[in-house]
C-alpha cells in the first residue's frame, strides 16, 4: 500500500489574510522569542534596564495604593526602552503578542463592519493599525498612543508595508481633543486594561466569596468615565470593538458593563473569547462588539443579558474555579441542601476568609470550598461523612491555632 496523503487543514479567508499580512510586516505566524533573545544577548545593558523597568511596573500594578498615574509612568519608562527602534519592537511583538494579533486579525478580517474612519487606540508600534489601513485602502485610519517611541516605530512600519492612509497621533486616547471624533469604528486591542479603564479586581475582593454574586451585582453595574469618553469618539451608529485580557469573570463583566453603560449596544452574538497560554498559564481574552446608540435609552442588551452571556461561555474560559462555581450554583438550583459548614477567618496572618461546606442532593454529597478573593472548588465523588471528618478536623486545628472559626448548618 502506498503512503496515505495527509490533507492539510484549509485556512479560513481571514486566517489566510492575517498570515499574509504578518509575513509582510516581518512577523512570524506563531510566537518566536529567538529574535528577542538575540537582541538581549547583543546588548545586555539594555536588557538589564528593561528588566528593571518590567519589575517596577509589575510591582506597582500589584499594589493596592498605587495611583494609575504611577503605573502609567512606569509603563511609559518600560515602553521607551522596548520601542527603541522598529527591530526591537517587532522582536518583542514576535515573542508573544503576535499570537493575540493573529487571532484578532483573523476575526476582524472576517467580521468587522465597513469603516471610512477608523481609530486604533493604544496602537503601540502600529502592527494592527497598518493592517486596518491596508484592508481599508479608502478609509482614514488613525492610531493613537501615549509613547512617542512606539509611534516612531509605527510610522516606520507604515512606510515599510505601504500603508499610506494611516497616520499616528501622540496622546491620551480618552482625551477627546487628541485625534478628534466622528469615527465609525474604534478598535481597542489589549489597551483598555493597561489604561486602567476598568477594574482588574472587584472593589470588595477581600470579602467576595461568590464570583456569581459579583457578576450579577456590582460587576454589571460598573461604569467607567474613560470608556464613556472613548465611546464618545464614535459617530452615532459607529462600532466599538474591544479585545482584552480578562482572566477572571470579574474583569470580563466590568469591561462589558463599562461599554454597555457608555451607550454601546453590545451585540452578544458577535462577542466571544480566546484562550492563550502566556508564560505557561492559560489566559482568557474577551471580545466585545457593539454599536453606539443615538439614544442610550434604546439599547437592546441589558445587564442581565450580559451576565447570562458570561455564564454561558464554555470552559476553560475564566478558569476552573469559575466553572466549578457555575456547577455548584446549578446544583443548588436543582434542590441541593446545605447540611454542614464552617467559616475560617485567617486574620491577622492574612485577609483571607474561607468557607467549607457540605451539600446533599438525594444520595449524593458535594463539598464546596470558597475563599476570598478567588479560590473555588467543587468536590464530588466523596461520602458526606468523610468530607465532614476532613473539614471539621482542619477547622478545629485552626481554631486551636488561634484563628476564628464559626460552624453552621442548615
Amino acid at each position: 500500500m502506498g503512503k496515505q496523503s495527509r490533507r492539510k487543514r484549509e485556512r479560513t479567508p481571514g486566517e489566510a489574510r492575517a498570515l499574509r499580512y504578518l509575513a509582510r510586516a516581518g512577523l512570524p505566524d506563531h510566537p518566536d522569542p529567538g529574535r528577542y533573545r538575540r537582541l538581549a544577548a547583543a546588548d545586555p545593558e539594555w536588557f538589564r534596564q528593561l528588566s528593571e523597568a518590567d519589575d517596577a511596573a509589575v510591582a506597582l500594578s500589584g499594589r493596592d495604593d498605587a495611583a494609575p498615574s504611577e503605573v502609567m509612568a512606569a509603563m511609559a519608562a518600560r515602553y521607551g526602552l522596548l520601542y527603541r527602534n522598529l527591530e526591537t519592537a517587532l522582536a518583542e511583538y514576535a515573542a508573544r503578542p503576535v499570537m493575540m494579533a493573529g487571532a484578532w486579525l483573523r476575526w476582524w478580517f472576517e467580521h468587522h463592519s465597513p469603516a471610512s474612519r477608523l481609530l486604533d487606540v493604544g496602537c503601540g508600534p502600529g502592527v494592527l493599525t497598518c493592517a486596518y489601513g491596508l484592508a481599508l485602502p479608502d478609509a482614514e485610519v488613525v492610531g493613537i498612543d501615549a509613547v512617542p517611541e512606539a509611534l516612531a516605530c509605527a510610522e516606520e512600519l507604515a512606510a515599510r508595508v505601504g500603508a499610506r492612509n494611516v497616520s499616528f497621533v501622540e496622546g491620551d486616547f480618552v482625551d477627546p481633543s487628541v485625534g478628534g471624533g466622528g469615527f465609525d469604528q474604534v478598535v481597542a486591542v489589549t489597551a483598555l486594561a493597561d489604561a486602567w479603564l476598568y477594574l482588574q479586581d472587584p472593589p470588595d475582593a477581600r470579602q467576595a466569596l461568590s464570583s456569581i454574586d459579583d457578576v450579577d451585582g456590582p460587576g454589571v453595574a460598573f461604569r467607567s468615565a474613560g470608556v464613556d469618553r472613548l465611546a464618545g469618539r464614535l459617530a452615532p451608529g459607529g462600532w466599538l470593538l474591544a479585545f482584552d485580557r480578562t482572566p477572571d469573570p470579574a474583569q470580563a463583566v466590568r469591561l462589558g458593563a463599562a461599554l454597555l453603560h457608555a451607550g454601546v449596544d453590545l451585540d452578544l452574538r458577535r462577542c466571544g473569547v480566546e484562550v492563550f497560554v502566556e508564560q505557561g498559564e492559560p489566559t482568557t481574552f474577551t471580545r466585545f462588539v457593539g454599536m453606539r446608540r443615538e439614544n442610550p435609552a434604546d439599547g437592546a442588551a441589558s445587564e442581565a443579558e450580559l451576565a447570562a452571556w458570561l455564564k454561558r461561555v464554555p470552559a476553560p474560559a475564566y478558569g476552573r474555579e469559575w466553572h466549578d462555581e457555575l456547577r455548584f450554583d446549578a446544583l443548588k438550583s436543582s434542590g441541593a441542601r446545605l447540611v454542614w459548614g464552617c467559616e475560617i477567618d485567617y486574620t491577622p496572618r492574612t485577609a483571607v476568609v474561607e468557607r467549607r461546606e457540605i451539600w446533599a442532593r438525594g444520595d449524593e454529597a458535594y463539598g464546596w470550598i470558597s475563599t476570598t478573593p478567588r479560590f473555588r472548588e467543587l468536590v464530588t465523588g466523596r461520602q458526606a461523612g468523610d468530607l465532614r471528618q476532613e473539614y471539621e478536623t482542619l477547622a478545629r486545628q485552626l481554631a486551636r491555632a488561634g484563628f476564628t472559626v464559626r460552624f453552621y448548618d442548615a
